[in-house]
């Protein structure tokens, strides 16, 4: 065998060696982006959740307030904080010499929206207004 016959041989084989590896090194950063996307996209999941159970949390507040400027208020309002929306609901009833409220706030952000209901007592003589329990109401 003469030398140019075993230097071309040679260099077929570091040719497919060559692609091989780079074949591997690609399909390793391509498997690489894949995590990187699935993991800041549910982190994105994350903070939008978080901003729709404060913008839901702000509307409980504000029905709040309201309540306790006016004990005959009942209705619906909505409140814009930046993108993210809150509909609060506040609905009246009376029992005995109480007004038993309760509030609905569904916040939204981005894909996201919590939900949380508040009920409020009032006394209608002194006019003393006070939390009963806000809880998280999970949506269908």
């Amino acid at each position: 065998m003469s030398n140019d016959t075993v230097r071309s041989r040679s260099g077929q084989a570091t040719l497919s060696f060559i692609l091989l590896v780079s074949g591997l090194i690609l399909e390793v950063a391509i498997a690489g982006t894949f995590v990187t996307y699935f993991f800041s996209s549910s982190a994105l999941g994350e903070r939008l959740s978080a901003r729709a159970f404060a913008v839901a949390n702000s509307g409980i507040r504000d029905a709040q307030m309201r309540i306790a400027r006016n004990k005959d208020y009942s209705g619906t309002f909505s409140i814009q904080l930046n993108t993210d929306s809150a509909t609060v609901t506040v609905v009246r009833a009376t029992q005995g010499s109480n007004y038993v409220y309760t509030i609905t706030s569904l916040g939204i952000a981005g894909t996201r929206e919590r939900e949380f209901v508040a009920t409020m007592v009032a006394d209608q003589t002194s006019g003393l207004a006070e939390t009963q329990s806000i809880a998280e109401q999970a949506l269908q």
